[in-house]
This record gives C-alpha cells, sequence and structure tokens, in this order.
C-alpha cells in the first residue's frame, strides 16, 4: 500500500513538470510617493515615481506625524508591480498546473494597519510592463500582517489562470499605502526588479506533466524498486 501511495505521488509531483520562472526587470516594479511637511508660513511638497532606491526597494507606506499647531508631516508611497505573460511562450491554462508570486520582505511594520497585495482583475487601461503607470489591483491577495520577513511565495494560480484566459499580456499587482491613524509610520518595503539577482522578485509557473512524462515516471520508479529488491 505504501509503495503503491508513494509512485502515485511521485507521477503528479511537480518535480516531474516543466518549471518556467519569469524574473522582473528593473521597469515592472516601482513606486509613487509624495511628501509634505505643513508648518507655520507654508508647504514643502515632493512628489515623483521611481522605479527603486539604490538598493532595488520599493515601498508601500503612509507616515502622519502631528506635532502641534499646523506642524504636520505627511508621507505616501505605493507599490506597482507588472509581470510578463508573454514569456510563458504560448503556455495555455490547461496546461498550469500552480502559479506563485515571489517576493522579498526586508521590512513590515504592519502589525496592527494592513495593506494589501492586490491583482488587478479588470484592466481597463492596457498593460505595457512599465510600473510607471502606476495601475492599482483590485483583488485583495493577501494582507500585509500574513507577510514575513525573507522570501514570501505568494499562491495566485487563479489571478494567472484569469489572466491568460483573458488574453492579457501582463499579470498586474500592487500594494497601495496603509490605511490608519496619526501618529504611527506604516511601512513595507520589499526588493523590486532593480535589486541585485538573488534578491528579484518572480513568478514561478508549475507546468501540468505531459502523460507520457507520468508513464516515464512511474517506470523509472519500478526498475529502482525492483533493483532494490535484488
Amino acid at each position: 500500500m505504501m509503495t503503491a501511495l508513494a509512485i502515485a505521488g511521485l507521477a503528479v509531483s511537480p518535480a516531474f513538470a516543466g518549471t518556467i520562472d519569469i524574473t522582473l526587470d528593473e521597469s515592472n516594479t516601482g513606486n509613487y510617493w509624495w511628501t509634505r511637511y505643513q508648518y507655520s508660513g507654508g508647504n514643502d511638497t515632493q512628489s515623483g515615481f521611481v522605479y527603486g532606491d539604490g538598493d532595488g526597494l520599493v515601498f508601500s507606506q503612509r507616515n502622519y506625524q502631528y506635532y502641534g499647531g499646523a506642524d504636520r508631516w505627511f508621507e505616501e508611497r505605493a507599490i506597482y508591480i507588472q509581470i510578463s505573460l508573454s514569456a510563458l511562450g504560448g503556455v495555455s491554462p490547461e496546461d498550469i498546473l500552480s502559479a506563485t508570486f515571489n517576493f522579498y520582505v526586508a521590512e513590515n511594520s504592519s502589525d496592527t494597519d494592513v495593506t494589501w497585495l492586490r491583482h488587478l482583475t479588470t484592466q481597463g487601461t492596457a498593460p505595457t510592463g512599465d510600473a510607471s503607470q502606476q495601475l492599482a489591483g483590485d483583488a485583495n491577495v493577501i494582507s500585509s500582517a500574513g507577510l514575513t520577513l525573507g522570501w514570501n511565495s505568494i499562491y495566485v494560480t487563479d489571478f494567472i489562470l484569469s489572466d491568460l484566459d483573458k488574453g492579457c499580456d501582463w499579470a498586474v499587482f500592487s500594494i497601495l499605502s496603509f490605511n490608519q491613524e496619526q501618529d504611527f509610520n506604516r511601512i513595507l518595503s520589499i526588493y523590486g526588479g532593480g535589486a541585485a539577482d538573488s534578491f528579484r522578485p518572480y513568478l514561478s509557473v508549475v507546468l501540468i506533466p505531459e502523460p507520457a512524462t507520468g508513464l516515464l515516471a512511474l517506470a523509472g520508479v519500478a526498475l529502482l524498486l525492483r533493483r532494490k529488491r535484488r
């Protein structure tokens, strides 16, 4: 019984299927930011879009500090992500076993207030692969409270299948700024496409093995079992 179960498990294991990893480039990730220091006598406001800082980090953040009177400090950031689906080389949804989005979290202070990794399900504007479009998701994937420091592997199979069914060239995700009260600084930072190769985010797609592949795997296991018995 145990042997039969083991063989059956090996026959459908992703180890016997192909895996396609789509690593993001610098233009595929970035964050929009704005800051305003409000004080007696006027405001100092700045804003813009960056593909990442010197380390390739991108940020989701909200910082609102009130110092009394007209003295206030505002800081807000939102992350935008686009992943190429054309890199799958014409793979159909029926060929996909699973898809995970993998990224490295450097900082996460969302212990009380949370933001969300969101997927853009309704693409009213055609993505180009450039995150500076600032296309924001409209479907929650995972709360920032569920992310840990280091690598996170997020199951996004249903979202990728939906995008492929619609003929989308890009899968779009975002992490908008936190929703919080004053006098707290909430920040989530992840390594984007401009980071060192070992930290760059990627989509990993596991393909369903061909029937012949499964049969070969079974034959290989059976041969190993015969050799062990001898």
